[in-house]
Formats: C-alpha cells, structure tokens, sequence
C-alpha cells in the first residue's frame, strides 16, 4: 500500500497518487508548461475532500476558498458555463507559485500579480455598490493607480 501523495489516502496504483486525484494530475500531464513538481504541490495545498464514492477529488480555490472540481475532460473550458470550474494559475506572472484557481478568477485575472489583482477587484467592488458620475471618476483615478 501506498499514501497519495495529494490527499494522502491509501492506495495500490503505481502512480504517486491515488486513481481519484490522478484524475486530475493526468490532465496536466505532459500537456502544459507547468512542471509535475508544481502541479502536485499545489494541488496538495487545495485539497479538500474525496467524494463518497471516492471517484473524484475536491480542491479549494485560493483566491475565494471555495470548493470545486477540476475537469477532467480535454475539451477548452468557456468563461461562464464552466465559471466554477477549477483550473491552475500562477499567482503572481513569471514565478513558480501555481495555485488552484476557479477558472472564472483565472481569466479575470490572466497576467495581473495577485496584489494588484485584489485591488482591482475591491475597487470595482466599490464602484458597482455606489454607481454615479461621481464615483466613475475616482474609479478611473483608481484603476490608473492600480494599472499604472
């Protein structure tokens, strides 16, 4: 018997993982720029819970905590149908730190370094509470701050 090494459960596969999460790392396989290493680190960071039937693994996304599943399909995820979808993301460009993300957070954020991303959202947030003329010109204040 084996420990996964992402959920730490016992398995009898030949991969590091067990047949649940190897689901998941089987999709990045050999079909992305991220490296093996980060894919199972961060993968280990998010998980959550197995299914009862143990079939599929659950992660939590970084930036909002929620839980959800990857798909493990080959087709191109769409921004809204498959909003809840999780997907991998650096946190911040051109750095090793892959994180767990949900696929509607990823392509909002696509190569903006978490921080400011943050900003960006809270701003907005801000904005859509207390939409006016008024406000339109500090957002736009804002967002030049934020985006240089």
């Amino acid at each position: 018997m084996k420990r996964c090494d992402i959920c730490g459960d016992e398995h009898f596969e030949e991969s590091p993982s067990c047949e649940a999460c190897h689901k998941v790392v089987s999709k990045y396989q050999n079909k992305t720029k991220y490296s093996m290493e980060e894919v199972r680190k961060a993968l280990k960071d998010a998980y959550s819970h197995k299914s009862e039937e143990k079939k599929e693994s659950f992660f939590k996304c970084t930036y909002t905590g929620m839980v959800g599943k990857f798909n493990t399909q080959d087709e191109p995820l769409r921004t809204f149908d498959d909003a809840l979808i999780l997907t991998l993301d650096h946190k911040n460009p051109n750095r090793n730190e892959l994180v767990v993300s949900l696929n509607i957070i990823n392509k909002m954020k696509t190569d903006i370094p978490f921080d400011d991303f943050k900003n960006f959202v809270i701003t907005l947030g801000e904005y859509f509470k207390e939409e006016n003329d008024t406000n339109f010109k500090n957002i736009e204040k804002e967002l030049k701050q934020i985006f240089g």
